[in-house]
C-alpha cells in the first residue's frame, strides 16, 4: 500500500508540481491551500508525512502544525516557507517538524529528504513494535507460578523493579531463565524506555572485555582507528546485564566496581571521565560466596552488586509448575513455527514429568521445538517425539502417564494435580524395587536423600512406604 502525504501550501503551482513529482515516485498525494483544508485532510485520513508552508492565507503555518501535532504527536511534518527567519525554524522544530527547508529548494532534495523521513518513521514504529513484543514477551505477567519460593522472588523482583537505580544480582542455574527475569525487571522498571543492553562476560576475551563495556578512544591500540563507545554508553538511560559475571577477569572488576559506584568511567586511551546514567544487572550460575572464598571475584564487588539479590528455583524445585510451562512453551512454539496449537499426548506429559530437567526452563523449550520439527502435524505431541533421554525407565514412564491418563484414585478422566501424580509414581516405583531405597531412587533418577524428603513429605497423607 502507497504511502500517504499531504501537502499544504497557498502556490497553485506548488501544489500541482509537488504532487505530480511524488506521485511519480509512488507516493499518494492530497493536496490542501489553506491552513482549514489541511486540517481537515489530516483529521479525515491521518497520512504519514506532511510538506506545510508556514504562510497560509487564513492561518499561519505553526498554528497547524501546533495542532497536527496535538491531534497526532507521532505526526510527521517537514516545514517549507520562503522566509529564512531563523526564529521560525526554531519554534517550528520546538513544535515537532522533522525538518525545515526554505523556498526555492531543489524537487529531487526535497523527495530525497521525504524519503529519510518516511524510512525513519518507519523504523520508530518498528522499533516500537519490536519493545511492545518485547514487553509482553519478557514481562512478570509471563512468570506466572504455582511454587511457594517462585513467587516469592517474583514479588521481590517486582519491587526491585520499581527502583531503577538499585543494581540487581540474579543467581541461578545454567538455562532457568535469568536473562529472563532480567528483561522483565527492566520492562517493568521507569527505564523501560531505554534500551536493555546484554553481554556474556564469559564470551569476550579478557584482553577486550574492557573495550567492549568502556569503549576506546582512536588510537588506543593497534586498529583502534576511531572511537568506539562501549556497552556501558550504549545503555544510557536503560539497563546494562552482565551474564555470567564470575567469569569476569579480578582485573575488570575494580574497574567494574568504581564504574558502579560512581556511574563514571575512561575509556580505553581516554583521559576524562565519562558519566552514564544505567541500571547494572549481574547474573551468575556459580555460588559467589565460593568465589570469594577463593579470591577469584572481589568480596568489595559481591557485596555491592548483591543489594538486589534475587536466587531463580532450578525447575526440578518446583514440579507443579512443570506441566503448565510445558503446555504454555508449546503454544509459543507452534506459534513461532506457524503451526496450529498441539497438546502433549499423556505419555509424552508423563516423560516431562519424570525428567530432572539439568537444562531448566532452556533446555525444556529445546525439547519442545525439536518435537515440532519432528510432529507430523496430526494429533498430539506424543513421547515419540520426544529425545530418548526423557523416556528414562519404560516401568516408570508408563506407570506415570496411567497416573497422568486416570488422575488420583483411578477415576478415568479426573483433574490430576502434578505433587498428587508425582507421589503415586514414587510410591508405585519404590513397590516395584521391593522397597529397596537405594534401586528406587536410582530408577526415579534423584538421590536418596531427595526420596527419604519425599516420602516423610507424602506419609500423613499416605501411611508412609
Amino acid at each position: 500500500m502507497p504511502r500517504q502525504l499531504l501537502v499544504v501550501d497557498d502556490d497553485a503551482a506548488v501544489r500541482r508540481s509537488l504532487g505530480a513529482a511524488l506521485e511519480g515516485a509512488g507516493l499518494r498525494v492530497a493536496v490542501a491551500a489553506n491552513g482549514a483544508e489541511g486540517l481537515k485532510s489530516f483529521e479525515g485520513s491521518r497520512p504519514d508525512l506532511v510538506v506545510l508552508d508556514l504562510f497560509l492565507p487564513d492561518m499561519h503555518g505553526l498554528e497547524v502544525l501546533r495542532r497536527m501535532r496535538a491531534a497526532d504527536p507521532d505526526a510527521v511534518v517537514i516545514v517549507v516557507t520562503a522566509s529564512d527567519e531563523v526564529r521560525d525554524a526554531v519554534e517550528a522544530m520546538k513544535l515537532g517538524a522533522m525538518e525545515y527547508l526554505v523556498k526555492p529548494y531543489d524537487l529531487e532534495a526535497l523527495r530525497l529528504l521525504i524519503a529519510r523521513s518516511l524510512e525513519r518513521q518507519r523504523d520508530t514504529l518498528e522499533l516500537g513494535e519490536h519493545h511492545r513484543v518485547m514487553g509482553e514477551r519478557y514481562s512478570f505477567a509471563a512468570m506466572e507460578s504455582r511454587n511457594a519460593a517462585f513467587c516469592e522472588m517474583v514479588a521481590v523482583a517486582r519491587r526491585l523493579a520499581g527502583n531503577p537505580t538499585v543494581t540487581v544480582l540474579i543467581e541461578g542455574e545454567t538455562g532457568v531463565g535469568k536473562e529472563f527475569l532480567a528483561r522483565a525487571i527492566h520492562g517493568a522498571s521507569p527505564r523501560s524506555g531505554g534500551p536493555f543492553v546484554a553481554i556474556s562476560c564469559a564470551a569476550i576475551p579478557e584482553n577486550l572485555l574492557e573495550s567492549e563495556l568502556f569503549g576506546h578512544e582512536a588510537g588506543a591500540y593497534t586498529d583502534a582507528r576511531a572511537r568506539k563507545r562501549g556497552l556501558f554508553e550504549l545503555a544510557e538511560g536503560g539497563t546494562l546485564f552482565l551474564d555470567e559475571v564470575a567469569e569476569m577477569p579480578v582485573s575488570m572488576q575494580a574497574k567494574l566496581l568504581r564504574a558502579i559506584e560512581t556511574m563514571t568511567f575512561r575509556r580505553v586511551g581516554g583521559t576524562e571521565d565519562c558519566t552514564v546514567d544505567a541500571r547494572l544487572i549481574a547474573a551468575t550460575n556459580v555460588v559467589l560466596e565460593s568465589a570469594v572464598r577463593d579470591r577469584s571475584f572481589r568480596e568489595d564487588l559481591y557485596y555491592r552488586l548483591k543489594v538486589g539479590r534475587l536466587t531463580v528455583p532450578p525447575l526440578r524445585a518446583r514440579p507443579e509448575d512443570l506441566l503448565p510451562l510445558a503446555e504454555r512453551l508449546l503454544r509459543e512454539v507452534c506459534r513461532e513455527q506457524g503451526k496450529r496449537e498441539f497438546a502433549l499426548s499423556a505419555d509424552a506429559r508423563a516423560a516431562v514429568a519424570a525428567y530432572r530437567w539439568p537444562g531448566n526452563v532452556r533446555e525444556l523449550r529445546n525439547v519442545l521445538e525439536r518435537a515440532m520439527i519432528l510432529h507430523d502435524g496430526d494429533g498430539a505431541v506424543e513421547a515419540r517425539h520426544l529425545p530418548r533421554e526423557l523416556s528414562g525407565s519404560g516401568e516408570a514412564v508408563a506407570g506415570l502417564a496411567a497416573g497422568l491418563a486416570t488422575g488420583p484414585g483411578g477415576v478415568a478422566g479426573a483433574e490430576s494435580s502434578l505433587s498428587a501424580v508425582e507421589r503415586d509414581h514414587i510410591l508405585r516405583t519404590l513397590k516395584a524395587c521391593g522397597g529397596n531405597h537405594t534401586k528406587a531412587a536410582k530408577v526415579l533418577g534423584i538421590s536418596r536423600t531427595t526420596l527419604w524428603e519425599k516420602l516423610r513429605k507424602y506419609k500423613p497423607t499416605d501411611g508412609g512406604a
